[in-house]
């Protein structure tokens, strides 16, 4: 009699890599520890070429977290992607984007073209790498206007991961967040177009009820729980657990410029 055993591979994701120093050194400082397995790069992010060096020197996985939400975009000429911003340059911002593409006031071809910068710009500051995995600022690259534009830049790019986060909290608990359930059934749709175009992606997603005030040890807990029964029910599952670390930093110190 043959025994099979379950087994859940885990990816733990920092993002926010090259906000300010203090996060940097202390998603370095995790995987040093190897408590994380990869990170996300904000490539407009204020010390972005520092966490750049230091991934290189630690052999750091990185994915490429594209923003199209918060500080100033990449792209140099702004008219190029004038609906993208306000009258200062700057982005819409987490809730403020989604508005102006629900009201249809966003063009796809402006976001296509400063995610194309992104993506060189990765390329600049890695020296010609390509991004291990793609992922986004405040989950803004699965919203149904955006998704399909990142999909066919993973093709062109050959990237073969992009994250879902498909919340096994958020589905399995009673909780009262709109933006929580929108980000849910948003990635619901995006799971069928990674499908038509066979990009890898994780079924089961942690990580977005346990950010700032919430990241506890009680709820950290509550997450495993989930995980063990998950795990228990299924053979062979990937989950990938999103977290955001960083020491206590100054709030004027970093950002996305």
């Amino acid at each position: 009699m043959s025994i099979s055993h379950n087994m859940m591979y885990m990816i733990i994701n920092a993002d926010d890599f090259g906000y300010c120093p203090k996060r940097d050194k202390a998603i370095i400082d995790l995987f040093k520890q190897k408590s994380i397995s990869s990170t996300s790069l904000l490539v407009n992010g204020d010390n972005a070429y520092q966490a750049c060096l230091y991934a290189k020197q630690y052999n750091l996985p990185m994915g490429i977290h594209f923003n199209l939400t918060e500080g100033r975009p990449i792209t140099k000429n702004l008219l190029k992607i004038k609906s993208l911003i306000n009258i200062n340059g700057i982005m819409h911002g987490k809730f403020g984007l989604r508005d102006e593409l629900d009201k249809g006031n966003i063009e796809q071809e402006h976001i296509k073209y400063e995610l194309i910068n992104q993506l060189n710009k990765y390329k600049e500051l890695t020296n010609g790498q390509l991004p291990k995995h793609i992922d986004g600022h405040q989950h803004i690259h699965i919203h149904p206007m955006i998704i399909e534009i990142i999909v066919q830049l993973a093709k062109q790019y050959e990237i073969k991961y992009i994250r879902t986060p498909y919340d096994q909290m958020i589905i399995n608990n009673d909780i009262d967040n709109l933006f929580y359930k929108n980000i849910i059934y948003q990635t619901k749709l995006a799971m069928k177009i990674l499908n038509k175009y066979s990009i890898l992606y994780t079924k089961y997603f942690f990580g977005i009820t346990i950010m700032g005030k919430e990241l506890t040890i009680n709820n950290i807990e509550k997450c495993f729980q989930l995980f063990k029964k998950i795990s228990n029910n299924n053979k062979n599952i990937l989950i990938e657990f999103m977290c955001h670390p960083g020491y206590p930093s100054h709030p004027y110190i970093g950002g996305c410029v």
